[in-house]
């Protein structure tokens, strides 16, 4: 999933720093290829949008042909505003030496440590810079299993200013605030999401010169529920420490109207004494938005995807 040719020459002590062309389209002949770009970004008045530009669908079944947006606004009530369409193959394209992604006439692009998305859709909209603050990285390894494919990950800006204007039901507001934007891809659907981890958490968290991302979570019944975790953290614009001696576990458990429990508090805690060590404790106080990654699948199906 790695291309050897980007990244051989140039890995750091915690993984690899990286070129434009390692958050551009990696294109592959599998049947099951999808990529993402995501970004996400929490504005002081309150807003938050969050979304993706994607190059094939990662639902199964697979479809290395689709072309789509999802993107959600939500207002400082936690009131959503869905964006999610498809678009013709021939209306779509992306560079594979940078990031310059075009679905339909919204645009994702730009370079470390500026980038730039644009869309509208209706009555909803955004023209945003992404303006970085640390350094763009990518793992030694892929971030996960999905039972077929590896998935490839870069995190161009763990933590960017964003500025800008969003538009909500036809109403433009300037905005300022802090974002993120990473990128994924691999060769086979989430078909497998289940096969690794449980109870999966991803997380960023800015304190002050400090910038945390960590995901965290334990094994499916087929790998003993052994604990996983992985946390990047960086102190003003460089990355400081890697661990993946970690795991999560939620707690507090509730039951929502399709019948799935979620916890209401989660425990993340690392343990390698002398790098990074200790436990950081959630209390999720809302639930804005609530998707069964399942709900395709027959009942066999997702038993199987649990175990």
């Amino acid at each position: 999933m790695i291309d050897e040719r980007s990244v051989m020459a140039k890995e750091t002590r915690w993984g690899y720093s990286i070129e434009p062309r390692d958050y551009a389209l990696h294109p592959s002949d599998a049947p099951g290829w999808w990529e993402w770009w995501y970004f996400d970004a929490d504005f002081e008045n309150g807003y938050t949008l969050v979304g993706t530009f994607h190059f094939g669908s990662p639902r199964p079944p697979a479809n290395r042909d689709a072309r789509f947006i999802e993107i959600s606004i939500y207002d400082p009530a936690g009131e959503k505003r869905m964006v999610r369409k498809r678009f013709p193959k021939e209306q779509c394209r992306a560079s594979e030496e940078t990031c310059n992604v075009t679905i339909g006439d919204n645009v994702f692009e730009g370079e470390i440590p500026r980038f730039h998305l644009r869309f509208q859709e209706g009555n909803q909209g955004c023209d945003l810079t992404f303006e970085s603050v640390v350094e763009g990285f990518m793992p030694r390894a892929p971030t996960s299993s999905i039972g077929e494919a590896p998935v490839g990950w870069i995190i161009p800006t763990a933590r960017a200013k964003v500025s800008g204007t969003l538009t909500w039901d036809g109403k433009v507001m300037p905005v300022i605030g802090m974002g993120y934007h990473d990128h994924n891809w691999s060769e086979a659907p989430m078909s497998g999401a289940g096969d690794r981890e449980d109870l999966l958490a991803f997380m960023g968290l800015p304190i002050g010169e400090w910038t945390l991302n960590f995901s965290a979570g334990r094994s499916q019944r087929k790998r003993s529920h052994e604990p996983y975790g992985a946390c990047y953290v960086y102190r003003n614009e460089k990355v400081v420490a890697v661990s993946e001696k970690g795991g999560g576990v939620g707690s507090e458990f509730e039951v929502n109207e399709a019948g799935i429990a979620y916890p209401r508090k989660y425990r993340v805690w690392f343990e390698e004494p002398g790098l990074i060590e200790g436990e950081i404790r959630v209390s999720i106080r809302q639930v804005i938005e609530f998707m069964d990654l399942l709900s395709r699948y027959r009942p066999f199906q997702k038993w199987f995807s649990r175990t």
